[in-house]
């Protein structure tokens, strides 16, 4: 088992860097990804706290024996730009996180994907934001420019994400997918059963993503 997607007193996150690892260690995981939020947020992830974070990461990682990655999670904005603290993280994940539907949505993802070297698209048509108005032309491009640029889409436990009209698209396809739970708590730390189902049902050609 792996989680690519956990959050921390760094952002938004309620749990310490050691507790999400001694979890980790507990679930036997083969992997977790500490995924902070970025610098748009006030209380996002800075490049002083990056620096402190890994040194947490290093020496839990030591102690514990748990592979445990430095990646951070910006939100796209109008223009599909995204901001990022001056660290070198393990991986970059993209997302929406604002109310926006329909071809918005679509351009913005798309733009960001194109203009920037991120490695997932976060929680796409995340039901948190009452997404609506998917267009099934859009969702074939998205899936082709993830294949083409090879980056990952993310199948999100605590959101539920991509729905499976969308995930219809990709089976067959040469993708890379993560595993995310999205935990904001320690209780939800390796929660990935949705999405570890969700990928043996559609990712039948797709390789998991690996940083």
């Amino acid at each position: 088992m792996l989680d690519l997607h956990v959050h921390s007193v760094y952002s938004d996150g309620s749990a310490t860097i050691d507790e999400i690892a001694r979890k980790a260690k507990e679930l036997r995981m083969k992997a977790v990804a500490i995924v902070d939020h970025s610098i748009e947020l006030y209380f996002g992830l800075t490049e002083a706290k990056a620096k402190q974070r890994q040194i947490e990461i290093d020496n839990a990682s030591s102690l514990y024996g748990v592979k445990i990655y430095s990646g951070i999670e910006c939100s796209i904005d109008a223009s599909g730009d995204i901001m990022l603290p001056d660290f070198d993280f393990d991986f970059i994940i993209a997302s929406v996180h604002e109310f926006v539907y329909g071809r918005d949505y679509y351009e913005r993802v798309l733009k960001c994907m194109e203009k920037y070297e991120i490695d997932v698209v976060g929680h796409p048509f995340s039901r948190l934001f009452n997404f609506d108005g998917r267009i099934p032309e859009m969702d074939e491009k998205l899936v082709d420019i993830a294949e083409q640029l090879g980056i990952a889409i993310e199948l999100n436990s605590s959101h539920r994400s991509p729905p499976d009209p969308f995930l219809e698209l990709c089976r067959d396809r040469k993708l890379i997918y993560s595993i995310g739970s999205d935990a904001h708590d320690l209780s939800k730390v390796g929660d990935v059963g949705w999405s570890v189902e969700r990928a043996k049902r559609y990712m039948t050609r797709a390789k998991l993503f690996s940083p």
